[in-house]
């Protein structure tokens, strides 16, 4: 089991807080008693996750409904935690769109929003707290890449580079923040069962694809407590693993074949 000292007197800002990895990530830090700020434009969702965070585990939970395909939102949330001195010691980055098919096939507005809601609010939210971060004496950056990121993926072939350029940016900045107490951590993690749709479309996809997957809760458990035992790359999942070792001595044909299977 992992273990980690916690020393955080700050918040953790989570975007793409209302479901999935993002919210289990916002629960996990609540269950060590750091208060959180749930960004995500689905505001029902976002008031059911305040109200389970401070009833179970009686932190504060501040919720900003915001759309992250909005280009002015970053520096919205940016402007208001400045303006309700809400001190960001963590900045979750998670939130992202996932789409498949042939990309000759696809529309030029969904292409967009990818690219857009894959990589900009990361890189607004990134530069705008950095001063805030840096002010502590130990503060957290954490990007949420993918497994995909390592080989191209036909029919994912935009979600793939989207997040290929997650790690790559993360892992360059770790470098830069190096010296600044700001960790900066990227996870990849395989298949996560986050939804019934989710869970149908890894049950057909193969013994790959089930062998690789991990429940929400364990991935979120895995992310967090890696992240602030210092790990920079975080991979959740021994199938995973194993795959990632595979993906790295197989030629790259040999991958793009089994990453259409």
């Amino acid at each position: 089991m992992l273990k980690c000292k916690l020393n955080i007197t700050g918040h953790c800002l989570v975007t793409g807080s209302s479901s999935g990895i993002g919210k289990a990530v916002a629960l996990e830090f609540a269950s060590k008693g750091v208060p959180i700020v749930a960004i995500s434009n689905d505001k029902r969702a976002l008031v059911k996750l305040k109200n389970e965070i401070t009833s179970v585990f009686d932190v504060d939970c501040y919720i900003l409904n915001k759309d992250l395909l909005d280009e002015k939102s970053p520096l919205e949330i940016y402007q208001w935690c400045m303006d309700n001195k809400i001190d960001v010691q963590i900045l979750i980055n998670n939130i992202g769109l996932v789409c498949s098919g042939r990309f000759e096939d696809s529309c030029e507005k969904s292409n967009e929003d990818l690219v857009r809601l894959n990589l900009f609010p990361m890189l607004q939210l990134t530069r705008y707290f950095l001063p805030t971060l840096k002010s502590h004496n130990n503060s957290y950056i954490l990007n949420m890449s993918s497994l995909g990121r390592c080989i191209p993926m036909p029919y994912k072939a935009l979600y793939a580079a989207s997040k290929a350029f997650v790690y790559s940016f993360s892992k360059a900045l770790s470098v830069e923040l190096k010296s600044a107490n700001v960790q900066v951590s990227v996870s990849c993690p395989a298949g996560v069962y986050t939804n019934p749709h989710v869970v149908q479309r890894i049950n057909s996809g193969g013994i790959i694809a089930k062998w690789t997957s991990l429940s929400v809760d364990r991935v979120s458990y895995f992310i967090v407590n890696s992240m602030l035992k210092g790990k920079k790359t975080i991979v959740p999942g021994i199938g995973a693993k194993f795959l990632l070792f595979l993906m790295r001595v197989l030629p790259e044909s040999l991958n793009i074949l089994i990453a259409v299977e």
